[in-house]
């Protein structure tokens, strides 16, 4: 019974926590909302400026000259203005056009950093004004989130990928120290392609607003590890568990940014290690104690990060 009342006070406090977070992350101060609807139409107005491009009309040109399309149901379909001033009537959302231009910008990261010149480089990719970039945040964390996110989209699909090939008996279910040590190895070799510059995102990442968007993200990726890792526990387990490999997640990606081992391979070995020594504490007592422990050196490791930030002592 005990545990029973622990339950329902933990685990609102728990999705309380989440929901003020997730919250704060989908409030958009209606400056940036017009912001970006000025951009939207200053590109449009800079668009129909330019001259005609084969490239663009060949994008637009969805039917043949002497193919008629079919019949469109009757109703005002929003336009996208192209860069040969064309209009298409296969319209995108101002949400999806950001998804788009913000994948497109990764590709010039490792050049530009986290940075506004990376998505004004990724929208010129499109075929759209380079003031596209000014949709977005000019510190780069509209960027930053994005790739943690749709690294997180990633790892999730892998991992119910696995799960279904167990289910289906393809597949043997992995122990779960060793599944947790894979699922955080895979998400963090995602960081390697821009490690130069991770140092960066993360000191973007501090600065108070955007805390609570990286907070969820975080908070998110952690609980659908623990999830596919079949976690059912209903007590203060749950939390603890969430706590410690939150803080070995932590640990681990700041370890990674020092590691000049072939295939960072002192990084999976520290990992290793923190989750065997997770595993091996038997009780919740050890294991918020390990959270405390795990705190403790992500702040030393912080401390490390922003040394890297200042250029006194760089990744070798």
């Amino acid at each position: 019974m005990a545990a029973a009342s622990a339950r329902s006070l933990w685990r609102p406090g728990w999705r309380l926590w989440r929901g003020r977070a997730e919250l704060q992350c989908q409030l958009c101060p209606p400056q940036h909302a017009l912001q970006a609807s000025a951009v939207l139409r200053r590109v449009s107005s800079e668009q129909k400026k330019e001259p005609l491009a084969s490239s663009s009309q060949h994008q637009f040109d969805s039917h043949p000259a002497d193919h008629q399309p079919e019949q469109e149901p009757q109703g005002t379909r929003p336009s996208y203005t192209g860069q040969g001033g064309q209009e298409s009537e296969d319209y995108e959302s101002e949400e999806q056009l950001q998804h788009r231009i913000l994948t497109a910008a990764l590709e010039f990261v490792p050049e530009h950093g986290w940075t506004a010149e990376a998505i004004a480089e990724g929208a010129k990719t499109l075929g759209l004004s380079v003031a596209a970039a000014g949709m977005f945040h000019s510190d780069g964390s509209d960027l930053i989130l994005h790739f943690v996110s749709e690294c997180n989209t990633k790892l999730s699909e892998l991992l119910e990928q696995e799960q279904k090939l167990v289910q289906l008996g393809e597949a043997e279910k992995k122990p779960t120290d060793q599944f947790l040590k894979d699922a955080v190895e895979a998400r963090l070799r995602m960081l390697i392609p821009y490690i130069e510059k991770w140092p960066q995102a993360l000191s973007i990442l501090l600065l108070p607003r955007n805390i609570p968007s990286s907070l969820n993200l975080l908070a998110s990726l952690i609980d659908d590890i623990w999830q596919y890792a079949g976690d059912q526990s209903t007590d203060f387990n749950w939390y603890t568990r969430r706590a410690v490999l939150t803080g070995i997640y932590n640990t681990t990606e700041l370890v990674m940014l020092q590691d000049s081992s072939p295939d960072f391979e002192e990084t999976w070995r520290f990992l290793e290690d923190r989750v065997a020594d997770a595993m091996s504490m038997g009780s919740a007592a050890d294991r918020v104690r390990s959270t405390g422990e795990a705190v403790a050196q992500g702040l030393m490791g912080a401390a490390v990060t922003i040394k890297n930030l200042a250029g006194l002592n760089q990744r070798r």
